[in-house]
């Protein structure tokens, strides 16, 4: 944009509005622009720079505070993302979308009591956000507060239907504190909600095989670790979880799955997975009997 139209308009929006409009202002949105250009190419040291001489230029330059909140994001600065963003929530207090990026922001810092007044006061705004209920949930359960946690997943999921990670972590948590039925529920109703997208109902279809090997059904736990490895083939954790669920009822099946899963092994395997399998084949090969624990 000229300077001589941004002038214009600075005019015009003074006339009409009384707003701020100065040669500081101006100059201020022309480096504003130029930061978004750098962001956009990925040159974040040139963005960085041209943002701050942005709001050094004019300190109420709301857009170019967010503006460079959102490079010192991409940069993982946290701290300063979060003092332009709260620049640019006290210049305009009222957008949802600057509370949902805080409360990221700390949450990214582990700051969960200022992430949850941050998602808190986004989705007081929007009440539709979605991603701010399930952010809500996150923090809810790193605080150890697994019913708030619950209900945020919920509401996330009430407010949009088809949104995989809440399923899976709503599932997962309900799961963990042995909530079996209300697992099996929503990793059903996540499945049928989401049709059509494979590497989320590969982990959706995992987990549910997880409940039926919590409830020691292992036909049904079978059958969902085979349809997550038929949407996900190189899915280890499935290959594990199957190979397991088959030792209690064929074990040359079991054989052929834990060993594919200890040849898939790379660094990040869980060792204690990789040793239980290991332990399992033995068994087998020892002919041991197997015991449904």
């Amino acid at each position: 944009m000229s300077k001589k139209l941004i002038l214009a308009l600075c005019a015009l929006a003074t006339l009409l509005t009384g707003a701020k409009c100065s040669r500081e202002h101006v100059h201020s949105v022309e480096m504003m622009n130029q930061c978004v250009e750098y962001h956009r190419r990925k040159l974040f040291p040139q963005a960085i720079r041209d943002c701050n001489k942005a709001v050094s230029l004019d300190p109420e330059n709301e857009k170019a505070h967010h503006n460079l909140a959102i490079v010192y994001i991409e940069t993982k600065e946290y701290e300063q993302a979060a003092h332009h963003l709260q620049q640019a929530i006290s210049l305009t207090g009222d957008i949802s979308m600057y509370y949902y990026q805080l409360g990221e922001v700390y949450q990214w810092m582990k700051q969960w009591e200022r992430a949850e007044q941050a998602f808190l006061k986004s989705v007081e705004l929007e009440p539709g956000l979605y991603k701010a209920h399930y952010r809500l949930g996150v923090v809810y359960a790193a605080m150890d507060q697994p019913q708030k946690a619950m209900q945020k997943f919920t509401d996330a999921i009430n407010a949009n239907g088809k949104f995989f990670d809440a399923y899976r972590e709503l599932g997962s948590l309900y799961l963990d504190y042995d909530f079996v039925p209300q697992a099996e529920q929503v990793f059903k109703e996540g499945i049928n909600a989401l049709v059509g997208r494979g590497d989320e109902l590969a982990v959706l279809h995992s987990r549910l095989g997880a409940v039926y090997s919590e409830k020691k059904e292992h036909d049904a736990a079978i059958a969902e670790f085979r349809k997550a490895l038929d949407l996900k083939p190189d899915m280890v954790d499935a290959m594990f979880s199957l190979g397991w669920s088959y030792s209690f009822v064929n074990v040359e099946n079991a054989k052929i799955w834990l060993q594919r899963f200890v040849e898939s092994a790379t660094k990040d395997t869980p060792p204690d997975y990789l040793g239980a399998a290991q332990a399992r084949l033995m068994e087998i090969e020892l002919g041991s009997p197997i015991h449904d624990q």
